[in-house]
C-alpha cells in the first residue's frame, strides 16, 4: 500500500536507505545536494507491507531561475522485493499528484534506460553547483508551456 509520508517516517526511510544504498551512498552527488534539506512529503511516498516501509520516494525542492521545480531521489526498494514494479508504482502514484500548476519540471540524477519509461530526458542546458555528469541529469516538464529551461539547478 502507498501513501504519503509522514515525519514519523523519517527513521525508518533512512534505515532503508542504508539497507539499500550502503555507506557508499555518502559519496553521490545526489547525497551530496540533498544533504541537510528536508524532503517536501507533500510529494514523497512510502510503500508499505504490514507495518513495514519497504519502499520510498522523496522529493526535494528546486529551482532553475524562477521556476519552482522537485527533485526526486532517492526512489528506493528494500532487496527482497525487488523486480515487483513496487519501485514503478511509487514513481507513477507520487507523480500523478504532484500540482503542475505549482511546480514546472522534476529533476533527477539517475539512468536514463530507467527513468526514460516516465518521461525524462537528459536536458543538456540545465546543471547543478557541483559535478554531476551531463548524462545523468534527468529532466521532465510537467506543463506543456514555453518555458525554456537552462541555468543552475538549486536545491533548498
Amino acid at each position: 500500500m502507498i501513501r504519503e509520508e509522514k515525519k514519523s517516517d523519517n527513521k525508518k526511510i533512512l534505515l532503508l536507505e542504508e539497507n539499500v544504498l550502503g555507506p557508499g551512498r555518502y559519496a553521490r552527488p545526489s547525497f551530496r545536494l540533498r544533504e541537510g534539506l528536508k524532503p517536501n512529503i507533500k510529494y514523497s511516498k512510502v510503500y508499505f507491507k504490514g507495518n513495514k516501509i519497504i519502499g520510498s520516494i522523496r522529493y526535494f525542492n528546486c529551482r532553475i531561475n524562477n521556476q519552482s521545480g522537485l527533485m526526486l531521489g532517492p526512489l528506493i526498494v528494500d532487496q527482497s522485493f525487488k523486480g515487483k514494479g513496487i519501485g514503478r508504482e511509487l514513481m507513477n502514484q507520487s507523480m500523478s499528484s504532484i500540482n503542475s500548476n505549482s511546480i514546472n519540471f522534476i529533476i533527477l540524477i539517475g539512468e536514463l534506460n530507467y527513468y526514460s519509461q516516465f518521461n525524462f530526458e537528459v536536458n543538456a542546458n540545465i546543471y547543478f553547483a557541483i559535478n554531476v555528469r551531463q548524462e545523468k541529469i534527468l529532466f521532465k516538464k510537467l506543463l506543456d508551456k514555453n518555458n525554456t529551461f537552462s541555468g543552475k539547478i538549486e536545491l533548498y
